[in-house]
Order: structure tokens, then C-alpha cells, then sequence
């Protein structure tokens, strides 16, 4: 079973999610967490996380999850900063620790939430390291689950959805696959999992160093509904999200 060969259409860049208008006008109310304190070194940390109007049992469960977890990063982190740290010195940049955490809806139905966002973290040197977080949340027969990208498909997708990927990268050259030699190029299909289900597509997100360099934000391909026809599970949330897609 193979993706049609339209599938590259799909869109890869580096940029705000907002400016590629992957993300619905969503009305939520924003939580924020934020603290800063002295040890050896100077420590901030800020957690910002969505609450979304609770008019659902679906919307309060994912209110909920995400308060949970957002509370859980921001207690373990106080904690470990609150104990003296290790390779500080005299350069200021060397006695800081931060820490920036923030979560918002894209997309939202009465059944389905998919969610982004990013964890930077610095401690010290040119720059800090980041994460960008992706959660989608699914309500199906009443059953209610955090969905991962091994729901969306039938089984041996992972390897096809990965050359196509690859491929795309490969033709239009997106970051390392500039090169003439990507030989050492270390993307795999392990690095497909962080997902965001939009109005427009399947929105694949990559990690820095994956496909590209240190970035403010991440490398994306974007990938028509439609065109994920053959693959898609029909079991999830991809066969409604197909009839209903902007185009």
C-alpha cells in the first residue's frame, strides 16, 4: 500500500505556525505559572498552558490532562533548581537557568483537540535547548485518549510515511539535504512521532538537528488529508477530518 504520488504537494518549511494559517481562532483562557529566585545561580521559569471553555466532558478531560502535566514540569523543575548547581563561573551566562514552557490550541471540535507548543530550557553557553510539543486529544464512542501517530494508520505505515518524507527533503532540499553529501544525515522513522491534526493536514514536525540546524522553530511538512487516503486507519479520527479539510 503505497502514498499517491501527489503527495508532494505537501508543504515542509520553518516558520510560526500562525503565519502558515494552520491555527483556528480558538477562545481559551491562558494559565500561566512563573517564579524566580536566587541559589549559586539566577533562576527563572515561566509555564504558560491553555484553559479551554469547559461547555464538554471531552474539554474538561483535556483541561485537566494539561493542567496536570503542565504543573508537574513546573514542580519538578523548582525543585531541582532549588539545590546548588553544578558548571557555574564567572561569566554571567554560565549562572543563569531558565526555563519556558508554552502550550495553545490549533485546532478544536466537538471531539477533537490537537495542541503546540515548545520547552526551552537554558543553562549556560551560545544558546539553550528547546522542544516543541505536540498532544491531540480524541473522543470516539465516548472513549476519550491521547492520541499518538501509530493511531492514524494501518500497521507499516511508519517506513513508506518516512521515505516520502525523506524524499520530499531530498528534492527540494530542506536543511541538511542542501548538501551534496547527506549521507551522515541522521533522520529516521523514530523522528516522525511529534504530530499537530490541523484544518489543512497531517502537520509532521521535526526536532532541531533532525533534518536542520538550531532554529527558533521547527522544520514542518505539511500533508493534505486526501492524500493520505490509502494509509490512514479507518478506525481514527483521519477519515472524518478528510470530508471536512480546507483546501
Amino acid at each position: 500500500m503505497w502514498l499517491p504520488a501527489v503527495f508532494f504537494r505537501a508543504f515542509a518549511c520553518i516558520m510560526p505556525l500562525g503565519r502558515l494559517g494552520l491555527i483556528d481562532d480558538i477562545k481559551y483562557e491562558e494559565q500561566l505559572l512563573e517564579t524566580s529566585f536566587e541559589t549559586n545561580v539566577r533562576v527563572e521559569a515561566t509555564v504558560s498552558y491553555p484553559r479551554l471553555p469547559e461547555t464538554s466532558f471531552f474539554k474538561c478531560y483535556v483541561n485537566e490532562n494539561v493542567k496536570r502535566d503542565s504543573l508537574a514540569l513546573y514542580d519538578a523543575y523548582i525543585q531541582k533548581m532549588g539545590s546548588l548547581q553544578q558548571d557555574v563561573g564567572e561569566e554571567e551566562e554560565l549562572n543563569e537557568r531558565t526555563l519556558h514552557y508554552d502550550l495553545q490550541p490549533v485546532y478544536c471540535s466537538l471531539n477533537l483537540i490537537s495542541l503546540y507548543g515548545s520547552e526551552h530550557q537554558y543553562a549556560g553557553g551560545a544558546h539553550g535547548s528547546v522542544h516543541y510539543i505536540t498532544r491531540t486529544f480524541w473522543q470516539n464512542d465516548g472513549v476519550i485518549r491521547e492520541l499518538s501517530l501509530d493511531d492514524l494508520f494501518l500497521s507499516e505505515y511508519r517506513k513508506q510515511l518516512f521515505r516520502y518524507c525523506e524524499n520530499y527533503f531530498k528534492s527540494n532540499q530542506c536543511g541538511y539535504y542542501c548538501y551534496d553529501d547527506y549521507s551522515w544525515v541522521g533522520f529516521g522513522p523514530e523522528h516522525l512521532d511529534a504530530f499537530l491534526l490541523t484544518k489543512k493536514g497531517l502537520l509532521l514536525l521535526f526536532q532541531n538537528y533532525v533534518v536542520s540546524g538550531f532554529d527558533d522553530f521547527p522544520t514542518t511538512l505539511l500533508i493534505p488529508y486526501p492524500f493520505l487516503d490509502s494509509i490512514a486507519n479507518p478506525d481514527g479520527p483521519l477519515p472524518a477530518l478528510m470530508k471536512t479539510a480546507v483546501h
